[in-house]
């Protein structure tokens, strides 16, 4: 700290590094943030569209079976001979005759029709009658938990995943009831599905991630104690989780729930997860992938970030130190030039060591010190004439001070008038300062984005044929590909340059506003176009029109006309411009809040309107849909210092400096429209030629 306090180098290269750290360190978390924000949404996107693939595939999975069995229970040859077979007494011929037929048919088919496990026709006893798998035949297999198929095409049809009574697998039964002439139930058709084309379409990863895992979860036990477990073609359940498997996302799929989150998976890993409840097959259907693996992109970008912006902090400390060496070296001599002078010794000269400006301050204190000496020596001649003028100035004052007492009343009701013209000076000055400097940069930023193109798509250009030439790379190089996206950052590289090129063209379509507003190096009169003075009022004012917390979005609408330039004062006619925008906006606010009830159905909106009354004369007129002034109020509002604002929010010298601007000024018109309850209008005419001469 005494050091820091105590040299001017260690304050200028010291403050320059802690700023440079923060800054990037700023960047940096910034970049980390919007960067994991924007792959998590894409990562959710993915997940989701996979998951979606995945329950149509499902679902017209199970609508290609119900066609099949649908289509075989339709065949005259099996329909008829269902019939006959369960109609028939066993011992009859034609009872043997059917049996064998369709057992001979239901073979061919289960063994032809690869999602087929077995196909089979129930007797009204629930004993299989004929079956494609010969040796299940005569024995007793009740259908708890078939499903049913019908041939109505807006059924929904419900494909429960069930546990086998016989093998304990997951098993989906399609029933078809087998009616008689007269519609009574004679039997049923059904088939047992071959479950391994679901595990085909859950498990397929379609380039997720290496990480990435889509499952299907179902809810196995008693009421007493149920549990979730994994579902399979082949089993419930797993051996690495034998007591079952739970999350936030399975917890709330098995719930009927769909949606999205980041959470911590059946393994305690933290994973991006999407999960959908299939209402119609009782399952929970996830897909996920380590958030490990899907931000790390956002990771190297920002260690990439900090590493670039640590060097170049180190780089320019350095360039710092070397830089202030040479300021810090004149000034020290200076210092102890002055030191001497102010012991009096007035024949000490500083050393000129530099031409800058540093070296003109040596110089300008050279001569300081020469005119003191001067003035020492003259200063005792002085006294004497001094002392004869301040008696002759005595008198002066005196008689000038009735003078003063006289205007002293009228310069204090100006000087508020005066404040105000200042601060619209003031703003005009701060607003054409800002756009300059932001207009420099910008300039530079969107001179270099095509040269940042022709280098990018060089560089590409080379790596394809580095690729194209080279296929064979090592294993090392084909990660680094697969991590940072390489053909996302060919495609995308583009865009993000023309993301760049379009915001700095907004930027500086933006400055060229605020400097037509400002116009403070433009004193005199000058032809302008009215219109632009009237979008920079706009866009200055552009945060107060749009939506706050208590208050809707206030809509303009511009309906302007041909003009011709105008010949005017352009600051001043923005100043009146921006007064009356500003008074409308606070008359809208005021209308909002005393009237919520009425004005809810009401968008709030200003209305500008431009037209050329004649060759000589154009108006401009500035409309609000508020609750209006009225009459008793109307009468006063040019005069000065009368507002009905709250106190801390106006002036009252708004309207009473624009009437001047107009009609004083610009020997034009000025004057108020208003019916109470419909809302406020303001036209102001103005003189096409500039006439006014003070």
């Amino acid at each position: 700290m005494y050091f820091w306090k105590k040299s001017l180098l260690i304050q200028i290269v010291g403050s320059f590094l802690v700023l440079s750290l923060v800054t990037i360190s700023i960047v940096g978390y910034t970049t980390f943030s919007h960067a994991r924000a924007s792959l998590k949404e894409s990562v959710f996107e993915r997940l989701k569209f996979a998951v979606k693939i995945k329950e149509n595939e499902l679902n017209f999975w199970v609508l290609d079976q119900r066609k099949n069995i649908l289509a075989i229970a339709d065949l005259p040859e099996i329909n008829n001979q269902a019939k006959i077979l369960l109609t028939s007494k066993k011992s009859t011929p034609e009872y043997e005759s059917s049996q064998a037929s369709l057992q001979a048919s239901l073979t061919s088919f289960a063994t032809n029709i690869g999602n087929v496990q077995e196909i089979f026709i129930l007797g009204r006893s629930s004993r299989i009658l004929v079956s494609s798998n010969s040796n299940k035949v005569g024995q007793y297999q009740p259908l708890v938990q078939y499903s049913e198929v019908t041939k109505s095409p807006t059924d929904n049809l419900i494909s429960n995943f069930y546990r086998s009574a016989e093998t304990g697998k997951p098993m989906i039964t399609f029933a078809i009831p087998i009616l008689s002439e007269n519609g009574k139930k004679l039997g049923m058709f059904a088939t047992h599905l071959n479950l391994d084309r679901i595990d085909s379409i859950i498990r397929e990863q379609a380039g997720l991630g290496e990480t990435a895992e889509t499952y299907l979860v179902g809810n196995i036990g008693s009421s007493l104690s149920r549990k979730n477990v994994f579902v399979s073609a082949t089993k419930f359940g797993s051996e690495e989780f034998p007591d079952g498997i739970s999350s936030k996302g399975i917890n709330a799929a098995i719930n009927g729930k769909n949606g999205k989150g980041l959470y911590i998976n059946y393994r305690g890993v933290p994973v991006i997860g999407v999960y959908q409840w299939l209402e119609y097959q009782d399952l929970a259907l996830l897909a996920e992938i380590e958030q490990t693996e899907a931000f790390a992109p956002a990771r190297h970008l920002a260690s990439s970030i900090l590493l670039v912006g640590l060097t170049l902090a180190v780089v320019m400390a350095v360039a710092m130190l070397l830089l202030g060496r040479q300021i810090v070296r004149p000034i020290l001599a200076i210092a102890h030039t002055a030191k001497l002078v102010s012991k009096g010794d007035l024949t000490q000269k500083v050393p000129v060591l530099t031409k800058n400006e540093i070296g003109l301050l040596a110089q300008t204190f050279n001569e300081m010190i020469e005119k003191l000496e001067n003035s020492y020596h003259h200063l005792s001649n002085y006294n004497h004439v001094l002392a004869v003028k301040v008696d002759e100035r005595t008198q002066e004052l005196i008689e000038k001070n009735s003078s003063l007492e006289k205007t002293l009343k009228k310069l204090k009701e100006t000087q508020a008038q005066l404040i105000q013209n200042e601060k619209m000076v003031g703003l005009g000055q701060l607003v054409a300062g800002v756009a300059h400097e932001i207009n420099n940069p910008i300039s530079f930023i969107y001179g270099n984005i095509a040269p940042a193109r022709n280098y990018a798509e060089d560089l590409l250009d080379l790596l394809t044929l580095y690729q194209q030439y080279y296929p064979d790379r090592v294993a090392e190089i084909r990660d680094r590909e697969s991590i940072i996206e390489l053909d996302f950052i060919r495609e995308d590289f583009s865009s993000l340059l023309n993301s760049m090129e379009d915001g700095s063209r907004r930027i500086q379509e933006i400055v060229l506003s605020l400097r037509n507003f400002s116009r403070h190096d433009e004193s005199k009169q000058k032809k302008v176009n009215i219109h632009e003075g009237i979008d920079s009022t706009v866009l200055i004012l552009q945060n107060r029109l749009k939506a706050k917390v208590g208050y809707p979005e206030i809509q303009i609408i511009k309906e302007y006309s041909n003009l011709p330039l105008v010949e005017c004062l352009a600051s001043l006619i923005n100043q009146v411009f921006m007064n009356i925008l500003a008074n409308a906006i606070d008359a809208l606010e005021m209308s909002w809040e005393k009237l919520k009830s009425k004005f809810a159905s009401i968008k709030p909106q200003i209305k500008i309107k431009t037209e050329a009354i004649n060759k000589d004369y154009i108006s401009i007129h500035i409309m609000d849909n508020g609750l209006g002034i009225p009459a008793e109020v109307k009468k006063r509002i040019f005069d000065p210092f009368f507002t009905t604002k709250p106190v801390g929010k106006g002036t009252g010298l708004g309207l009473s400096l624009s009437y001047q601007i107009i009609v004083e000024k610009h020997r034009g018109n000025f004057y108020c429209n208003s019916v109470v309850g419909q809302g406020t209008e303001f036209v102001i005419e103005l003189p096409v030629v500039y006439s006014y001469h003070p």
